[in-house]
Parts: C-alpha cells; sequence; structure tokens
C-alpha cells in the first residue's frame, strides 16, 4: 500500500500511503461477505471462524433498514482480533488513528457495535426517507487495527450498484464500494 512520490530521491516505504478503492463488494443472497484490509481481498465464507477477516458486510436488499456490520473482534469471533472506532470527521482529515486504548472490540449486541446500526445520521449511515435510499454520512470514518497491527482508514462510499450518484428506491442495493488506506503505523496519510 506504499509507495514513493516522484519527488523522493531516496524510497522509503512510509513517505506516501496510497488510497486504495473497492467496489462492488457484494455478499451472496442473505448472507454476509467477509472482507480482509491485511490481504486487500475477500475471504470465503467457509473462513468464517478464522481471524483471517477484519469486517462483515451484510447482504442488503431494497427492503432493508439497517447496515449490520462487524468487526472480527473476539466477542463477534473468538479468533478474531480486529478492534475499531468510527471518528467523527471525514477520511482525508484523519491522518492519525486513535491510540489502541480507545479503540474497541465489537459486541453482538447491536446497542454497543463499532459501527452503529443507526441510520438517523448519527452513524455511518443514513436513511433518506424521501428517496428510499440509504447513503453513507462523509462525517463519519471508521479505523481499525487488524490482526496483524496495521491500522486501516475506511470510508463507505457507496452502497449501490456501481456506485450510482444519486441512487433512487429502484437502484440495486448491497454494492458496497469503500475507499481506505493501510498503514503498518497509526499514521493515516
Amino acid at each position: 500500500m506504499s509507495s514513493c512520490n516522484s519527488d523522493t530521491t531516496s524510497p522509503r516505504a512510509a513517505d506516501t500511503l496510497t488510497s486504495r478503492i473497492v467496489s462492488n463488494l457484494r455478499p451472496d443472497s442473505l448472507s454476509v461477505l467477509y472482507f480482509s484490509f491485511d490481504r486487500d481481498t475477500v475471504v470465503a465464507v467457509s473462513r468464517a471462524s478464522t481471524d483471517e477477516w477484519d469486517i462483515s458486510l451484510p447482504f442488503l436488499s431494497a427492503s432493508s433498514r439497517s447496515v449490520d456490520i462487524l468487526l472480527n473482534s473476539g466477542t463477534v469471533n473468538p479468533r478474531g482480533k480486529t478492534i475499531g472506532l468510527v471518528v467523527d470527521s471525514t477520511f482525508d482529515l484523519v491522518t492519525t488513528a486513535p491510540p489502541d486504548d480507545q479503540l474497541r472490540t465489537d459486541d453482538t449486541a447491536v446497542t454497543r457495535r463499532v459501527v452503529s446500526t443507526d441510520l438517523s445520521g448519527r452513524g455511518m449511515f443514513t436513511y433518506n426517507s424521501s428517496q428510499r435510499t440509504i447513503l453513507p454520512n462523509p462525517q463519519k470514518t471508521l479505523v481499525l487495527r487488524t490482526r496483524s497491527g496495521n491500522y486501516v482508514k475506511v470510508q463507505f462510499v457507496n452502497l449501490y450498484k456501481d456506485a450510482v450518484a444519486n441512487p433512487t428506491m429502484f437502484t440495486p442495493l448491497g454494492y458496497y464500494r469503500l475507499r481506505y488506506v493501510k498503514s503498518p503505523t497509526r499514521r493515516l496519510k
């Protein structure tokens, strides 16, 4: 995930962090999709009881009224080691991960989730009742520490197929588009 800018004369991996985008991540019908930020890839459902994934993304349909995202922490999966926090800031302004003692393990109780299922605009997503759509909140950024100790900042960019800019209730829902930056240190910019 690291690269050197063209002005650097002696390359150092930590000089520039690269933002990655993954699009159209879609869970199988009525299932979840497991994603690993350490490996930058989807993890097979058969590996759900391992520590190989960091985040689970639920199947969403036109009738969905919540986005129930879970981190692979010790309470969700006994082998999980991912911890995180939702930061009240836009993605680009998050330059450093919070201290580890502020990052939390996820909880199976809906009221104590790292990524709230609340769609009122206070959490990661907002429900637009006039359009009947679920939109990411641009003022929220998810920050994680993975099992291997990498720090990741994550922006949910879109939830609709092909990242349609102005979705309607008829636009296919549940195609996650994520932007993220990964670093071996707390520095995220």
